[in-house]
This record gives structure tokens, C-alpha cells and sequence, in this order.
């Protein structure tokens, strides 16, 4: 019944997806995994000959205070750091083009793509986000999908902590990517392949909240080989679309995050904070600064 084409749009759906399109996912164990490189620690010590040393810490978008009351060695880095850099530095402008980005103009609506039944099992895991029925109504597939890969938690995560914490001690602040460019990774992918997403978390919701647990959890251990494990935990990981979003998602933005820091890290004093999951691995952050010459150590 999944009758979208990768040129899809509203008009050429011949039937609304429902829950007889649904697929469930089998919970797969993450218990054994590879072990990959950098991946026993979040903070690491970056430094090269001539340069003043720098940091790089693994985040994870949460608002968990077991993961917000920061350690005394990530205190102690930031403090002493004349810049902080993050993703993407959510200034007023880029916040309100990303807002629209999420939502139809031009008059679509998602119920197009989804019947009655399956577009309110969407809006009422959204309401947790605090959206009303009326806002779901206008998210583009890619958004709803976005957001409820997220905690359903309203209060400060951590990226946006280390953040308040940089700007109360007058550290510069930048960022790597734009939000726009952050969307762009998700908007840019084919109608179809939103809808699947969409599909995909809506009808594999529990699993999917047991899932940010379990993430949570890997990250509080400081295990980035679980992090990784526990990111692909369905039977699903393997198809091109899974790929594509793994692609789009690290490998790609970690190649424009590491050329965008190198201006950070030649100047030194430097502390960066992106996403635990672009750090370990052959194609990760850390492994491509080593290549690169500088020295890597791990801290925290």
C-alpha cells in the first residue's frame, strides 16, 4: 500500500498510508558490538605543535540533569576556553527560517499522505511535544519524524546548557552548521523516504522511547560503541534508506564539521561540542583529526 514515488507530492498519492502500512520493528539486542576507535571517552584534549591546545565533547540533545550537571573535568574545559562552538548556534533568524522549514505554506497538509486514524496517532505522540492538533496538521513528514526521535521533554538540553554556561563567562560562540543546513539534511530527502520515517517512528513509538533510554544510558557510561549500537536497533538498518539517513546524518556532516572547525582549532583554546555520534569510528570526528596530525587525548 506504500504507493509514493520518490518524485511524489500530494496530488500524486493514489491512497493515504494507514496502519496496515505500519511495519514493527523487533527490539534488537545491543549488547555485543564492534568496538570502534575514540570511543571510550566524550571529552577529548585536541592539540597540534604551535597551536594552544583545544576540546571536543561528545552532547547528546536531552535535558536528563544526570547528563546536564556536568563533570568537573568538562566544567573545568569549558571554563577555561575563550570560544565555544557548537552544531549549530540558534540565533534568532536561523531559528525562525528552521521553524518554517518545518511546516507547509503553501495550503498541504499532512493528513494528504495520512488517513484519520493514523494522522491522529501522529498528532497525539506529538502532543507531548506541546504542538497542537493544528500545528501537526502543516509538519512536513521529515519534521514530525525529527521531533520524535527527541525526548519529549521541554526544558534546557545539553548543548543549549554549555552554551548559557559559555555566554555567562564571555566566551565567543560560533557555530559549525546552520539550523537551515542542520533541516536541509531531512527536507531534502524524497517525499517518500519522509513518509517511511514518519511511518516507521509512529508505529514502533514505545520502542523508539525505550530507545532514547537505553542511548541515554550508553552515553552516561560514556560508551560510544553503544551509542552507535543502540542508534541502528532495527531490523530495517541495512536498506538504502537507513543508509542514506546514516550518510546524510554523520558521515557527510562530518566531513563540513571538521573542515569548519580548523579555523577553531589552529587559533586553540577552542571548545567544540557536537553530537556524541560523529566522534568514534574510522569515519569519525576524532580518527580524522588523528590522521591529520593533531595529538588526541582522551579526558572524560
Amino acid at each position: 500500500m506504500f504507493l509514493v514515488s520518490n518524485l511524489a507530492s500530494a496530488a500524486d498519492i493514489q491512497q493515504k498510508l494507514t496502519n496496515a502500512d505500519c511495519r514493527v520493528f523487533d527490539k534488537i539486542s545491543s549488547d555485543s558490538y564492534s568496538i570502534a576507535k575514540y570511543s571510550d571517552a566524550l571529552l577529548w584534549k585536541v592539540s597540534k605543535a604551535g597551536n594552544s591546545s583545544s576540546y571536543i565533547f561528545g552532547t547528546i540533545h536531552v535535558s536528563d540533569p544526570r547528563i546536564t550537571n556536568l563533570p568537573e573535568e568538562v566544567k573545568s574545559a569549558l571554563n577555561n576556553s575563550d570560544t565555544f562552538v557548537m552544531e549549530a548556534l540558534p540565533n534568532p533568524e536561523d531559528v525562525l527560517t528552521f521553524s518554517q522549514m518545518m511546516f507547509y505554506m503553501d495550503g498541504t497538509t499532512l493528513s494528504e499522505f495520512l488517513d484519520d486514524e493514523l494522522f491522529l496517532r501522529t498528532a497525539e505522540v506529538l502532543s507531548a511535544f506541546q504542538l497542537p492538533v493544528e500545528a501537526v496538521a502543516i509538519m512536513r513528514p521529515w519534521a514530525a519524524f525529527l521531533m520524535m526521535n527527541y525526548p519529549a521533554d521541554n526544558t534546557m538540553p545539553l548543548d543549549l546548557k554549555l552554551l548559557e554556561i559559555a555566554m555567562s563567562q564571555g566566551a565567543k560562540t560560533a557555530g559549525l552548521e546552520t539550523l537551515s543546513e542542520q533541516g536541509a539534511v531531512f527536507s531534502e530527502m524524497a517525499l517518500a523516504d519522509q513518509l517511511r520515517l514518519l511511518l516507521d517512528t509512529v508505529c514502533n513509538y514505545d520502542l523508539v522511547t525505550e530507545g532514547i533510554e537505553e542511548m541515554k544510558q550508553f552515553y552516561l557510561e560514556k560508551d560510544l560503541n553503544g551509542l552507535l549500537a543502540a542508534n541502528s536497533q532495527h531490523p530495517y538498518a541495512d536498506e538504502p534508506l537507513y543508509k542514506e539517513l546514516t550518510r546524510r546524518l554523520l558521515t557527510d556532516r562530518n566531513k563540513l564539521m571538521i573542515d569548519r572547525m580548523h579555523a577553531y582549532l589552529q587559533k586553540g583554546d577552542a571548545f567544540i561540542a557536537v553530537g556524541a555520534l560523529h566522534l568514534p569510528g574510522d569515519d569519525g570526528i576524532m580518527e580524522n583529526l588523528n590522521q591529520q596530525g593533531y595529538k588526541i587525548t582522551a579526558i572524560y
